[in-house]
């Protein structure tokens, strides 16, 4: 068995000039990268467990230096979401950063790979991806031909105890389990956040995955000293009161020290919009980072925020916590509760892990606001230390009805491409996971009723006792795609295409909304509210498809209405934004569950329909919106102009220029590119995107 090597800090710092392949702009390492700098050009994997702030990215910068710049071979960067990754590719492909002369590929989009996108691959010495597009890559390896995972040496899975976090850890998991089998030879290096069990991460690595040496360093070197403190607030029986409840109690730490910097984590949009307005009531101007701002006004944010002494409070969403590029003198913590669901743990040391600015601050302090009327029990939660635990046998239902729909979801690509076949195969696989190295065990029946689901839902189908995948379970695998939500969409559209029904919004919208992994969401009371008036209008839709919709449903077909008409998201934004973003996606799954199984020969539909959700408009002011620097307001009046197809705007230049008041210049390509389109030859310039030039 290969050897576990544990490690403490290093006493002795070592100057930055005797690692002879890169420039840092500091002259020593800190205490835990010292003793990473001992072991850095090792054939051996590398987790350390260390606090944030503590330099961790720039301990697996010498290990990946070593990979690149001696053993010439790839290096793969996996962050815990695309912020992150695209943090780091600006960071290293910055000029003072010594990987600037080196080529950097980042993936996070598409999970179908072009052709263009695989000689990327192939060409790149360090490749960013976030876990899901990593798993994607792994378990499309054979069918993608995706040949670049054979020639890395060095994986560097940042926040690694990203392992345990619901609805996300499991893709890490099982990417790492078939990329080892891929590329044995290849070296880890994971970056977690102090845990109790980071020994167990290392020996899974060691012994299970790669069979080599690992070396663990547990590190408890922070910058900056951490005091963190748990306030309680009034938890009232009514939500508004008690999210009132919580924003006051916040603003009254930040009158206790009011020259000091804050980050405000809020649960909400809603709770943090409360918070600016209280705050500027109480004079503390205030900023909101939040999913709605594109990333260009959320870094301008991150960077006032750093450089400007008057801007003193910058509020963010706690789903955007992983992702601010910032510190301040104190954080604030709004509660534990995301709706009705309770706040994980790590996300909440991930935003207290935000106090205490380097450079500027001597310490820093995190204050979590708990419930008064069951504080104990939240203390103890959160208090407590986290352990890297797997998420591969989650389950939704009840314990005597479980349905292992995560377990199911990788399943169906294992069977797909023929790694599974039969139960036995199920055991061999599961033998590689984290789950079965911590004795969660599986059984008989968990595996029957795993894969009796999957042939339920489509997905699958046995035959001579060996499984084989459907259509839908193709798709599922292909696009890296719930199997559960393809075999529901294929079903929708069956029902709205034969009835007649595919040119009623509010049909389509239900069509869409009601999927799986849809109806596992929450619905707030404000979200209730602010979808009534819908629900009540598209009711008579559940004839249609026979079935009463859940409130989870509704709300997902809201999000799609108001998406299609271009209409006021309101607090519905960030689940409908979600939508909007994977919507091409969904698409491509949609034409091709057309394709592969529906015959339904309506590719230009789908198409369409991609565009309306895009741009926010009906179906007739697509074709003006594809037309460059015309969005939704503008394409409106045109069309009420008399300006309705390519050539009354390439026949009509002193027409458009009126209604829509751009330079001439701009004016004539419009026109230019109107009649090209309407000769049916597509722009050589993509359209920009409609709602923004609107």
């Amino acid at each position: 068995m290969p050897p576990i090597i544990k490690l403490s800090d290093q006493d002795q710092l070592v100057p930055t000039e005797k690692f002879p392949h890169g420039k840092f702009p500091f002259s020593h390492f800190n205490p835990m990268q010292s003793r990473v700098f001992e072991i850095y050009d090792k054939q051996a994997n590398i987790v350390i467990s260390s606090t944030t702030a503590s330099g961790k990215t720039i301990a697996a910068e010498l290990a990946a230096t070593h990979e690149l710049r001696i053993n010439h071979r790839k290096v793969v960067f996996l962050g815990p979401m695309k912020a992150l990754v695209r943090e780091k590719y600006e960071d290293w492909t910055s000029k003072n950063h010594h990987f600037s002369d080196l080529k950097i590929c980042v993936c996070t989009g598409d999970y179908r790979l072009t052709q263009a996108k695989k000689k990327e691959l192939e060409t790149s010495d360090i490749i960013l991806l976030t876990v899901e597009m990593f798993n994607s890559h792994v378990r499309g390896h054979g069918s993608d031909d995706n040949q670049y995972l054979k020639d890395v040496g060095l994986v560097i899975a940042d926040e690694i105890h990203l392992l345990g976090v619901q609805g996300r850890g499991d893709h890490e998991e099982v990417g790492l389990m078939k990329f080892c089998e891929i590329n044995p030879n290849c070296r880890i290096v994971g970056l977690s956040a102090t845990v109790p069990n980071a020994s167990q991460l290392a020996d899974w690595i060691s012994y299970i995955l790669t069979g080599n040496d690992t070396y663990l360093v547990e590190s408890n070197y922070r910058p900056i000293p951490l005091g963190v403190h748990y306030e309680k607030y009034e938890n009232t029986r009514r939500y508004e009161l008690t999210e009132e409840e919580k924003v006051d109690t916040a603003i009254r730490i930040v009158q206790d020290n009011p020259e000091d910097k804050y980050l405000i984590f809020t649960h909400t949009k809603r709770t943090g919009a409360m918070m600016k307005k209280a705050l500027e009531r109480a004079g503390f101007p205030a900023q909101f980072h939040n999913a709605d701002l594109d990333r260009e006004e959320r870094h301008k944010f991150e960077d006032e925020f750093k450089n400007n002494p008057k801007f003193q409070i910058l509020i963010a969403t706690s789903t955007m916590a992983w992702g601010v590029n910032t510190s301040a003198r104190r954080v604030i913590v709004v509660g534990v509760h995301r709706g009705l669901d309770e706040v994980q743990p790590y996300d909440i040391w991930q935003m207290c892990g935000r106090s205490g600015r380097p450079g500027y601050d001597t310490r820093g302090d995190c204050y979590i606001l708990l419930p008064r009327d069951n504080y104990n029990y939240h203390y103890n939660r959160i208090a407590k230390d986290y352990k890297i635990t797997s998420r591969l046998l989650d389950y939704v239902g009840t314990v005597s009805d479980p349905h292992y729909k995560t377990l199911a979801f990788h399943l169906v690509s294992e069977i797909h491409h023929g790694n599974i076949t039969d139960k036995d195969d199920v055991y061999k696989w599961y033998k590689r996971s984290l789950a079965h190295f911590q004795n969660k065990d599986l059984d008989d029946g968990i595996i029957e009723a795993t894969l009796n689901l999957l042939i339920k839902c489509g997905a699958i189908k046995e035959i001579a006792g060996k499984y084989k995948c459907t259509s839908v379970g193709i798709v599922s695998s292909m696009f890296y795609y719930s199997p559960f939500d393809i075999s529901d969409l294929r079903s929708n559209f069956q029902t709205l295409f034969t009835s007649g029904a595919e040119t009623n919004d509010l049909a389509t919208s239900v069509a869409l909304g009601n999927v799986d992994t849809v109806r596992m969401g929450i619905v707030s009371r404000a979200e209730q509210d602010e979808m009534a008036t819908f629900v009540s209008r598209a009711r008579p839709t559940e004839k249609i498809f026979g079935k009463v919709l859940q409130d989870t449903a509704w709300k997902g077909a809201y999000c799609y209405y108001q998406l299609m008409n271009g209409l006021p998201l309101g607090v519905i934004g960030g689940t409908a934004h979600n939508l909007q973003f994977d919507f091409p996606r969904l698409s491509t799954v949609l034409q091709m569950v057309d394709t592969m199984a529906g015959k339904w020969h309506q590719g230009k539909y789908f198409g369409v329909l991609e565009k309306r959700i895009k741009y926010g408009v009906s179906s007739n002011l697509v074709p003006l919106c594809e037309l460059n620097n015309i969005g939704k307001v503008r394409a409106e009046r045109l069309w009420a102009a008399g300006i309705k197809t390519y050539n009354d705007v390439a026949n009509n230049l002193e027409k458009v220029q009126a209604i829509v008041k751009l330079k001439r210049e701009t004016i004539e390509e419009i026109c230019n590119q109107a009649k090209l389109m309407a000769m049916g030859v597509r722009s050589i310039t993509p359209p920009t995107r409609g709602g923004a030039c609107s």
